[in-house]
């Protein structure tokens, strides 16, 4: 019986033993923002038109839209593709009586790639090849810069979490052992054009002002460190 209870005493003790090793880890995070440069742009633009009837509505922006493709085509794109096709009916809805079907709305819309420096060049001439709606902006960096500053960003993060670390560490009077954990996660941080009213009936006289800036990409190292 004696064995017994010895033997139960010392499997708590060792429990507990091991319990107290686990719960000395520090937990840090380190982060950093790593600035990219603009150098690509995504443009949506679309060509709408209001009739009567749903082929003519269909025809005029088939018509405007042949016309605005043919224009891209001769420029210096990264790539070109449509993006939506819309036949939507126009009900109006009279006091007395069932809704009345008052015409048709056919909108097609393309998205474009392009470098930055010609966005605004782009703008303007789609609106006057036939475009009447420019949906989005949307800045990009090239692949090989964002790989670069996401290699870099990562690395930053981790020298911070580590300093951190070393830094609570050292004030404690404590020593690091080992890392126990390491987590990573990187992301892309862009702030979107606003899309102006104005540009479906402004004038090309003087190119649509497109300001590149930066993009950045931030990343976030999380450590759990032994002591």
């Amino acid at each position: 019986m004696k064995k017994i209870l010895f033997g139960c005493i010392l499997l708590f003790a060792s429990f507990g033993s091991t319990f107290a090793e686990q719960e000395k880890v520090l937990i840090v995070s380190g982060f950093s923002k790593v600035a990219v440069p603009a150098e690509l742009v995504e443009i949506r633009i679309g060509v709408e038109t209001e009739s009567k009837t749903a082929e003519e509505a269909h025809e005029k922006t088939s018509t405007k839209t042949d016309s605005l493709v043919k224009y891209l085509k001769k420029q210096s794109l990264l790539s070109l593709q449509t993006e939506a096709i819309r036949l939507q009916t126009i009900y109006e809805y009279p006091k007395s009586g069932a809704r009345q079907i008052k015409g048709y709305v056919a909108s097609n819309t393309v998205l474009i790639k392009a470098k930055v420096e010609s966005a605004g060049k782009l703008i303007d001439e789609s609106i006057q090849n036939g475009a009447n709606q420019i949906i989005g902006i949307r800045l990009q960096a090239t692949d090989a810069n964002l790989e670069k500053a996401s290699q870099e960003a990562l690395q930053l993060a981790a020298k911070d979490a580590r300093k951190k670390a070393d830094i609570i560490l050292s004030a404690l009077g404590l020593k690091f052992k080992d890392f126990v954990e390491i987590r990573a996660d990187f992301q892309e941080i862009s702030e979107p054009l606003p899309v102006m009213d104005g540009f479906q009936t402004m004038s090309a006289k003087s190119a649509t002002p497109i300001e590149a800036g930066n993009l950045f990409r931030e990343a976030k190292i999380l450590l759990k460190v032994s002591y």
